[in-house]
């Protein structure tokens, strides 16, 4: 079972392998999505309790599956990391 630590560390690295792919593309879905990655980090910064972690996460559940449904190169570095953040917030 993941906790709230896991995810925590799991977001920074998700967020900086999309801010790599951002800076790279310019695309203003991977910016969107590090906006959400941002807050949710600093939601766990802020002391928010496991029960509201779990809520506020379900924001970014399936954006992976959402990029790769709209994007032909499905061998991006950022999405492993985003898969593994999603994989933490299920078993939270």
């Amino acid at each position: 079972m993941s906790n709230i630590n896991d995810l925590e560390n799991q977001l920074i690295v998700t967020i900086k392998s999309l801010e790599s792919e951002y800076q790279s593309s310019n695309d203003k879905v991977i910016f969107s999505y590090i906006e959400k990655y941002k807050d949710l980090l600093n939601s766990i910064r802020s002391g928010l309790n496991q029960d509201d972690v779990k809520k506020k996460s379900r924001i970014i559940l399936n954006c992976a599956r959402g990029y790769m449904e709209v994007s032909s190169n499905y061998q991006k570095s950022f999405l492993n990391e985003m898969g593994k953040t999603e994989k933490i917030i299920k078993n939270l």
